[in-house]
């Protein structure tokens, strides 16, 4: 191959690589003309290559984990009024919205972000619920059957299928225990 037409093929594999990495081009169609233009020898072994995966950092983990026990502590074990637990919840929800808008951009997993994210809002809306309604069971069931529509929601979106389970579950195990 002549030294002009190899240059001109690099230049056109990592305009390839640049369509796929900024998601510009479907994987499948980037894939396809990669292994048209390399003749099957691309390197595949790059991270980026695994279909929809994205790199799970411990640091996501961490900051989540340290999140819901902050808001389980202010919820069960401070003496704080119900709007000042709603403020740091939902100070909470926007910071850890923050935080995932931030790992996707590095491709980073945020789902543990997610995690943290619903059971938040879970905690949140069961405690307003509690206090506007004064324990009505019924209001409290509503709000449970909401929660896991908007965890069905946001799995079927998000194409998160634990989310999706988890609502259909939970949406089951609220129906079952209303019946009996």
């Amino acid at each position: 191959m002549s030294k002009s037409k190899h240059g001109r093929q690099a230049v056109i594999i990592n305009e390839i690589k640049f369509w796929k990495q900024n998601n510009m081009l479907p994987d499948q169609y980037c894939d396809y003309l990669l292994a048209l233009y390399t003749k099957g020898e691309e390197n595949h072994s790059d991270p980026s290559h695994k279909k929809g995966r994205k790199k799970l950092n411990y640091m996501t983990i961490l900051l989540s984990g340290v999140v819901m026990f902050i808001s389980l502590f202010v919820i069960y074990f401070t003496e704080l009024s119900v709007v000042l637990q709603t403020a740091i919840l939902t100070g909470f929800v926007v910071l850890l919205i923050g935080w995932g808008i931030y790992y996707s951009k590095k491709k980073v997993s945020t789902v543990p972000i997610l995690i943290s994210a619903a059971f938040i809002i879970l905690l949140l809306s069961i405690s307003i619920t509690e206090e506007i309604s004064d324990g009505s069971p019924h209001m409290a069931y509503a709000t449970l059957f909401l929660n896991c529509l908007l965890w069905i929601v946001l799995g079927i979106k998000r194409k998160l299928i634990y989310f999706t389970l988890s609502g259909a579950i939970g949406g089951l195990l609220l129906v079952i225990s209303i019946l009996q």
